[in-house]
């Protein structure tokens, strides 16, 4: 990695983590995807997303990643962090794999047949550079819900603890 990509990276990751209000204002006010209105995505696009999420994160004992939301935090992060030619990139990808998809006659409605070809693509190393992008996206949208960082990864904001005047015999 040279410093380019590191500083680039950075910048990313620094927008993300001091994203506006807004974030957390439009992600409390949306309970479920059907009500939500992308920012950034077309509704076939976001329907897609959510599928591909719905795919790597589903709801076990744990909540999944449409629980906590992680399509429209892509959809937020992608909009307000991502510059004209990254968003271009990702936007061009996504195209492709949908072309991919009605090329090959898949209902775009029709989650089974979705996720077969997820699976196919995905031991097939076909369209992997998306994939890549939404898988880690999805990850890092999930390991940052505040629920998921307290209930299920045990998250401390403040570990270890002060306990004051002790006596140092003790």
């Amino acid at each position: 990695m040279n410093r380019r990509d590191l500083l680039k990276k950075g910048v990313y990751g620094l927008a993300g983590v001091s994203l506006s209000s807004t974030l957390i204002s439009t992600l409390q006010s949306c309970t479920s995807i059907e009500k939500y209105s992308p920012l950034y995505f077309s509704k076939t696009e976001f329907s897609l997303l959510s599928n591909i999420v719905d795919f790597l994160i589903p709801k076990t004992e744990t909540p999944g990643a449409l629980e906590m939301k992680v399509p429209q935090f892509i959809d937020i992060i992608i909009s307000e962090t991502y510059n004209i030619e990254s968003k271009n990139n990702f936007s061009k990808k996504l195209k492709l794999l949908i072309e991919d998809l009605k090329t090959k006659n898949i209902d775009l409605l029709d989650y089974k047949s979705k996720k077969s070809k997820f699976m196919s693509d995905f031991n097939s190393k076909t369209h992997h550079e998306i994939y890549d992008q939404i898988r880690d996206l999805t990850i890092w949208g999930f390991k940052t819900s505040k629920e998921i960082a307290l209930n299920v990864l045990n998250y401390n904001p403040i570990p270890g603890y002060q306990l004051g005047c002790t006596d140092i015999d003790k």
